[in-house]
């Protein structure tokens, strides 16, 4: 295997927990559609991936939302508060990026929009360790697309061969993988450790 130069994680449920019964519920006090029928309608709809490719102002995606939902007494602020109100750091892997960034360059590849990343940017600063981001509302693209993963590589300045990805999303991984890159499904930071030759603390 070629030596890695550059350790590129994904966010979502692996530097960064997240939960979107927390928005649901919280939602669901604004409409009379149920919780499960309104997380599939949001969660799994064009819009959501049209907002994580940047293609949707937060304006507008908010009006789709409310009218989608039908929504009644939430305005935008209220509703991005909400929104964005689902994460939580994973402590036990981003306590070790400083020490990966002594040995390799670190990069982050998510499939995120706007609004969502800025609150984590501002919320969990242990993210600015990280040596470029590769971002979907920026690039407009969202993975598994190999070209996100390429201008990751571009970012990172070497092969695939020299980059070691993880994600939680299999179909992320694979698509990686394809590629040339030094992958692991993300399930825990030990794994992690094992996978870059670490002993397991």
């Amino acid at each position: 295997m070629a030596k890695i130069k550059a350790v590129m994680f994904d966010l979502g449920n692996v530097l960064i927990f997240f939960d979107h019964t927390r928005a649901v519920n919280q939602i669901a006090r604004y409409t009379e559609l149920k919780p499960q029928d309104l997380s599939r309608s949001f969660f799994e709809s064009y819009y959501a991936g049209d907002f994580d490719k940047g293609l949707l102002t937060e304006r507008r995606f908010f009006e789709i939302v409310k009218g989608d939902l039908h929504l009644k007494g939430l305005n935008q602020k209220d509703f991005f508060e909400i929104w964005n109100d689902i994460f939580w750091e994973n402590l036990a892997l981003t306590q070790i990026l400083k020490d990966i960034k002594k040995r390799y360059g670190l990069f982050i590849i998510s499939n995120t929009n706007r609004p969502h990343f800025e609150y984590i940017w501002d919320k969990f600063p242990v993210l600015r360790e990280a040596d470029g981001l590769i971002l979907s509302y920026q690039e407009k693209l969202v993975k598994p697309d190999s070209r996100i993963y390429q201008i990751a590589l571009k970012k990172a300045g070497c092969l695939a061969q020299e980059a070691f990805y993880t994600d939680d999303r299999p179909e992320f991984i694979t698509a990686a993988k394809k590629l040339g890159f030094q992958t692991v499904l993300f399930r825990d930071p030990g794994s992690i450790k094992s996978a870059l030759l670490w002993p397991i603390r």
